[in-house]
C-alpha cells in the first residue's frame, strides 16, 4: 500500500478506525517528527493528544515538542475497512515570512522617511538606469514631480532633455563615480556626485546621486567673475588696488604647497618684507594676496604695481608721488604715490627684478628709513606699508651682474616663499582645474565637465605656462566645446593652437618621447607614492594620505618596487 501513496510536499498519514498509524509519507517523517520517534504503527493520538475527528475545518494541534500544526482530517473507506487521512500543515514559515515581509515594509518606510528629511537631494536608479526613488529635498532642488521620473530610465529622460546632464546615466557609462554641475530646466543650480553599487558579485546592482544646491556658490562666483567690483584701476592698467578682506580660495594637494601656505600664516601678522620667486604663472599674486587677507592688515588696501610694466620715467611719481609745481604737467595740489596709498596695508612690488638700477637706492632708503619724499617735497612723509615683492629671475644672478643693488636684494629676502611649477606638483592639477571650469562655467552659463581620459592627459601634460596656462586653455576649452563634455581630442587641438612656433614643439610633451599614456601615469602614480611613503610613518599613515586601503599600497609598492 505504501508505494501505492504518492509523497506530497506536505505532511499526512494514515489511521485505522482506531487511530493507529498504518502510513505516514517521508515529509512528515522529516519534518514533523524530525528527531523523534517514529510515529508508525503507533496511536496517533499519543503524539497529537488534541487530535479529533468530529471537527471538518482546518483546527490547530500541538505536537509531542509543542510545536503547533494545522490538521485537516477526511474518512475514507478501503477494502470495506474505515480509514482515517490527517493532513499536517505547518504555517508558522507563512507567519514567519509575513512578519518579515511587514518588518521590511516598515524599514522601507523609515529609509523613505529618513532620506526625505535630508536637505540634499537623493536619486536611486537600477543597473539599468530606470529610476526607483527620488526623495523630497530633490523634487524641491529640480522641479521635477515623481511621476516625470519614477519608472522612467535616465536615458529616456536625459534625451526628453529633463535630466539632459544626468549624472546616474553616466555612473552607469562609466562604471564608477562621476560629479557634474547640472542646472535644473525648473530648479536649482546643483553639484551632483554619483555612485554605483554592487552586488556581493561585483555586479552593478544600483546607483545613487547626491545632489546639493550651489546657488550661493553660483552668485558667489558671479560676484568673483565682477572683477571690477573687485579692483578699484588707477590710470595706469599695471597698477592695481583692492580693497576688502576676503580670504582667497585655497587649492592644493602638494606637500610643498601646503609647507608654503602654513609658513605664510605663520608670519602674516608680522611687518617682515617678503620676497616671492617662481615661475611665470605658478600663483605669486595668489600668494601675495593670501598673506594680506589673512594678515591684520586685511582691512587696509592691497596696492600691486608691476615694475616692469611701468616707464622707467613714472616709476618714481608713482612709487613716491610728488608736490604741485614738481614738473611740468604736474596735478594741482600733488599727488600720493602708491607707498602713501598702501599706507596700513600692503604694497606688492611684482617683477622687482626688472626695477630700474637708480630708483632701488631709493627704495632701499624708504625701506630701511620707513619714511620718503615725494618729488619736489620737502617734508618726509611717515611709511606704514608691508612690502611684498616677487620675480621670476633669478636675483642673485642679477646682484652679480651689478644689475641688482646686493643690499637691496638682502632687505627684501628676510622671508622667501619658492613657489615650485606646476609640473612638480601635478596632484593639484586636477582640483585646480575642477575649480577653475566650475568658474568659467558660472561666468559663461554653461555645464561643462571634463572626460576621465581628458583628465588623464591634464596629469600627463607638463603645463611650462603654469597655473595660468591651465586656467586659459581651461576658459578656452570652455567656450570652444560644442557638447558638455571636454574630451582629450578637444584638448590636445586646443593645445596645439595655444602653443606657437618652436616653443609647441619644445614644450608640448605629447610629442618628444614614445612612452604610452598609461606608461606616464604609471610614472605619476609612482612618484607621488614614493614621495608619501617618505614623508609617512608607516604603511598606514601612508594609506590614509593617499586615500586608499593598506593592502592596495602594498600591491603598488610590489608593482613599481619600491622598498621604503
Amino acid at each position: 500500500m505504501e508505494s501505492k501513496i504518492i509523497d506530497l510536499n506536505v505532511g499526512f498519514v494514515i489511521t485505522d478506525d482506531k487511530f493507529n498509524v498504518l502510513y505516514r509519507n517521508k515529509y512528515f517523517k522529516t519534518n514533523i517528527c524530525k528527531n523523534s520517534e517514529d510515529i508508525l504503527n503507533k496511536k496517533i493520538t499519543i503524539f497529537f493528544q488534541d487530535i479529533k475527528v468530529d471537527n471538518e475545518e482546518f483546527y490547530p494541534v500541538k505536537y509531542a515538542d509543542n510545536s503547533v500544526y494545522f490538521v485537516l482530517h477526511n474518512k475514507l473507506n478501503l477494502n470495506n475497512k474505515d480509514l482515517y487521512i490527517f493532513f499536517f500543515c505547518d504555517f508558522s514559515i507563512g507567519n514567519e515570512l509575513e512578519k518579515q515581509i511587514v518588518r521590511l515594509s516598515s524599514q522601507q518606510y523609515l529609509y523613505n522617511e529618513m532620506l526625505n528629511k535630508l536637505n540634499d537631494g537623493i536619486y536611486i536608479t537600477d543597473e539599468e538606469g530606470t529610476t526607483t526613488f527620488v526623495n523630497d529635498a530633490f523634487l524641491n532642488l529640480s522641479g521635477l514631480t515623481r511621476e516625470q521620473i519614477i519608472g522612467k530610465t535616465v536615458y529616456n529622460l536625459r534625451k526628453l532633455n529633463i535630466l539632459p546632464n544626468s549624472c546616474c546615466a553616466k555612473v552607469i557609462e562609466a562604471n564608477g563615480p562621476v560629479s557634474t554641475i547640472n542646472n535644473y530646466y525648473k530648479g536649482q543650480r546643483c553639484l551632483v556626485s554619483g555612485s554605483p553599487i554592487f552586488d556581493e558579485k561585483g555586479r552593478l546592482a544600483k546607483t545613487i546621486a547626491v545632489i546639493r544646491d550651489v546657488s550661493e556658490l553660483d552668485v558667489l562666483m558671479k560676484n568673483i567673475a565682477k572683477e571690477k567690483n573687485l579692483f578699484i584701476e588707477n590710470n595706469d592698467s599695471d597698477v592695481k588696488v583692492m580693497e576688502g578682506n576676503k580670504e582667497p580660495v585655497i587649492v592644493f594637494n602638494n606637500e610643498k604647497m601646503k609647507n608654503i601656505y602654513g609658513r605664510a600664516k605663520k608670519i602674516a601678522n608680522v611687518d617682515s618684507t617678503i620676497l616671492i620667486l617662481g615661475e611665470t604663472g605658478v600663483g605669486k599674486d595668489f600668494i601675495a594676496s593670501y598673506i594680506h587677507s589673512i594678515s591684520n592688515r586685511k582691512n587696509g588696501k592691497f596696492i600691486k604695481i608691476n615694475c616692469s610694466a611701468v616707464p622707467e620715467h613714472l616709476l618714481e611719481s608713482e612709487f613716491f608721488g610728488y608736490e604741485e609745481g614738481a614738473f611740468t604737467g604736474a596735478q594741482k595740489g600733488g599727488k600720493k604715490g602708491l607707498f602713501e596709498q598702501a599706507n596700513g596695508g600692503v604694497l606688492y612690488l611684482d617683477e622687482i627684478g626688472d626695477m630700474p638700477y637708480t630708483l632701488q637706492v631709493k627704495l632701499l632708503s624708504a625701506l630701511n628709513d620707513r619714511m620718503f619724499y615725494r618729488i619736489g617735497g620737502t617734508t618726509a612723509v611717515e611709511f606704514n606699508a608691508r612690502i611684498i615683492a616677487a620675480t621670476n629671475v633669478d636675483l642673485k644672478h642679477l646682484v652679480e651682474e651689478k644689475k641688482f643693488r646686493a643690499d637691496l636684494y638682502y632687505r627684501l629676502n628676510v622671508v622667501t616663499f619658492v613657489i615650485p611649477p606646476l609640473r612638480y606638483r601635478k596632484e593639484d592639477v586636477i582640483p585646480l582645474a575642477q575649480q577653475f571650469i566650475e568658474y568659467y562655467n558660472n561666468k559663461y552659463g554653461k555645464n561643462c565637465y571634463f572626460t576621465a581620459n581628458c583628465l588623464e592627459h591634464f596629469l600627463v601634460y607638463d603645463w611650462p605656462g603654469n597655473i595660468r596656462e591651465l586656467k586659459n586653455i581651461i576658459e578656452r576649452l570652455v567656450l570652444m566645446t560644442d557638447e558638455a563634455f571636454i574630451d582629450t581630442n578637444l584638448f590636445t587641438e586646443n593645445l596645439m593652437l595655444y602653443e606657437t612656433g618652436s616653443d609647441a614643439a619644445n614644450n608640448n610633451i605629447f610629442l618628444i618621447d614614445n612612452k604610452t599614456l598609461k606608461d606616464k601615469i604609471d610614472d605619476y602614480e609612482k612618484e607621488i607614492i614614493e614621495t608619501t611613503l617618505a614623508v609617512s610613518k608607516n604603511l598606514k599613515e601612508a594609506a590614509g594620505r593617499l586615500g586608499i586601503d593598506i593592502s592596495t599600497l602594498v600591491r603598488k609598492k610590489q608593482k613599481y618596487n619600491l622598498n621604503n
